[in-house]
């Protein structure tokens, strides 16, 4: 049963109003030539986006995210099977961040990964596997799998709300495009607060209209973007 406060969902809608926005930095896989770099709000950290190729293909290259401490290289890590945006957003208060790229197109499959970055060394949250297993437990596509998203920080880097959805076609059967939302602990990864995806459409209000519709998508509007040739039924 599923149980969710109204005083939860007032406090993350009052937060997204503030610096606690969704919107993050998006880079296509072509801006990887150019190494860009986003700075941590206090200044003090950064992560890098590079390619092994000097003009990057999805269907020849390799993507990483380095990164860093000052000039201080922490860790470099590859961000697999990469096709489409990638995502970064630092927390307000610069102590954590976290990538989200596609490895299918516009309608995923969409990984998030996320590091808890000090002076001195940049550490994996267990946040994302955490959430991702969890929802597979109860709602999974046999056939494509399921995407996960990243919505935006809670209370510095203490928190991120999450939100899997099932693969939006029609061979994931009933469940297509079936979202729901998580609040979890940055650190240990313990999911703190669950949403239906009724309230997780209030929660992404304003979030970019370049990701998130797509955990919301109508088989007859993925349909469409298919016969346009704008995404790639893989």
């Amino acid at each position: 049963m599923l149980i969710v406060s109204v005083f939860a969902i007032t406090c993350l809608s009052g937060w997204a109003d503030d610096k606690y926005t969704c919107q993050a930095s998006i880079f296509m896989w072509d801006a990887y030539a150019k190494r860009p770099e986003i700075v941590s709000p206090d200044g003090s950290k950064h992560v890098r986006l590079w390619s092994s190729a000097k003009d990057p293909e999805p269907e020849s290259a390799k993507f990483y995210a380095s990164i860093y401490s000052g000039a201080r290289l922490l860790k470099t890590v590859e961000l697999k099977d990469l096709s489409a945006a990638t995502f970064v957003k630092w927390a307000p208060d610069s102590k954590a961040f976290y990538v989200m790229w596609s490895d299918g197109g516009a309608i995923g499959g969409y990984h998030v990964r996320v590091f808890i970055v000090s002076d001195d060394q940049a550490t994996e949250s267990p946040a994302p596997k955490s959430v991702a297993a969890d929802f597979a437990q109860h709602h999974y596509c046999k056939t494509r799998g399921n995407n996960l998203y990243a919505v935006r920080w809670e209370q510095g880097a203490k928190q991120l709300l999450l939100q899997p959805s099932v693969y939006p076609t029609s061979d994931c059967g009933k469940e297509m495009g079936f979202a729901s939302g998580y609040l979890v602990d940055t650190e240990t990864g313990e999911i703190e607060e669950r949403y239906t995806a009724k309230q997780m459409k209030q929660l992404t209000k304003g979030c970019p209209s370049t990701v998130f519709p797509t955990a919301f998508a109508t088989q007859q509007a993925v349909d469409s973007a298919v016969k346009d040739g704008k995404v790639q039924k893989h």
